[in-house]
């Protein structure tokens, strides 16, 4: 079973905030992280959290998204936006993440601003990126209504999907990405290419559920490669 942890990046209203806060109550969801330094009306967030008005208090603040997301087996970022030619952008859909998060403990689920979303540097945080299908002519969703779509696909089906894969952990998918960054460094020099080549590869390896078997095997083939490749330059 997933245990979910909302994380609400800057949100603009204080009527979304308290409507958001009743959908946790709906489904559950206790750990709710905001990042933001604004000020809300606290009469109007518990008026339109109506029965979940006591979770406003539990709501855990922080000035930065690394602390939301400290601790978390994988993370989320949700995006109105999705483009394949845009590593940061590709995209997987919201009825595809029930399956695919099962197998991870903990799961950080995190939604941007009303008006302009999360930045690619927010984007940049999380593992996989997640949009809702949506018409192409007007792909963006009212805040409340993104956060609704998501907990009932991802909650309404935690108990039937929870599978007891062997999925790697959090420390061994680094590892292989880590060898991978390495590599990308030794075999190109465009940074941003660097970069693209190793946004790709953490986001195919988190959305694969990769077992802890397949993350061994491809870790030590990337590994034999690093050491050729520095063989072959003379380093080692």
């Amino acid at each position: 079973m997933n245990r979910f942890r909302l994380v609400l990046v800057d949100t603009e209203g204080s009527i979304n905030l308290g409507m958001i806060l009743r959908l946790a109550a709906n489904f559950s969801v206790k750990e709710i992280y905001i990042v933001s330094t604004r000020q809300y009306d606290q009469e109007e967030v518990k008026k339109y959290a109506v029965r979940a008005d006591y979770l406003y208090d539990s709501l855990i603040r922080v000035s930065s998204i690394d602390d939301a997301l400290a601790g978390c087996d994988i993370k989320v970022c949700t995006t109105a936006k999705s483009s394949e030619e845009d590593v940061l952008r590709s995209t997987v859909s919201s009825a595809k993440l029930p399956e695919l998060l099962s197998g991870y403990g903990s799961v950080c689920l995190v939604f941007g601003r009303e008006s302009t979303g999360l930045t690619r540097e927010e984007l940049s945080k999380c593992d996989i990126a997640s949009t809702i299908p949506t018409s192409s002519e007007y792909p963006s969703l009212n805040l409340t209504n993104a956060v609704a779509i998501y907990l009932y696909e991802l909650l309404s089906k935690n108990g039937e999907l929870a599978r007891e894969l062997k999925v790697a952990q959090r420390d061994e998918l680094e590892g292989a990405i880590a060898v991978f960054s390495q590599i990308a460094a030794e075999v190109m020099r465009d940074t941003n290419k660097i970069t693209r080549a190793e946004r790709a590869f953490r986001k195919m390896i988190y959305a694969s559920s990769t077992t802890r078997t397949e993350v061994r095997i491809i870790t030590h083939v990337l590994r034999r490669a690093l050491r050729r490749i520095k063989l072959s330059k003379g380093i080692l």
